[in-house]
């Protein structure tokens, strides 16, 4: 008994036509489906572009979220500015001891 060949094809959902376009007579709203952001083509590919407003769950959720990334760039401004007295400190030790290691100045003859 011989198995059935395959291929990518066969292992493929059948197609299935776009769906029917849903004809909104003018000054109809938009029919409310889901939150969220909707896109809808016009005459001509014209996009017209229509969302929800935020909700008080989302908006604090997006204080929150500007408040962190906030609080993330201010330890990163710290810690750069920590770093850079740092190598200040460093070269100024090294500085110093550069000089007394080479002793006193020597006048010019």
């Amino acid at each position: 008994m011989r198995a059935a060949p395959t291929s990518a094809a066969m292992n493929r959902p059948p197609h299935r036509p776009p769906s029917e376009p849903e004809i909104i007579p003018p000054g109809q709203p938009l029919p409310r489906r889901e939150p969220g952001i909707w896109v809808t083509r016009g005459v001509g590919g014209i996009e017209r572009v229509s969302f929800r407003p935020v909700g008080p769950v989302g908006a604090a959720l997006l204080t929150l979220g500007i408040a962190a990334a906030a609080v993330l760039g201010l330890l990163f401004l710290l810690g750069t500015a920590i770093l850079g007295l740092a190598a200040i400190g460093v070269l100024a030790i090294v500085g110093v001891i550069a000089g007394i290691l080479r002793g006193p100045p020597r006048s010019l003859r």
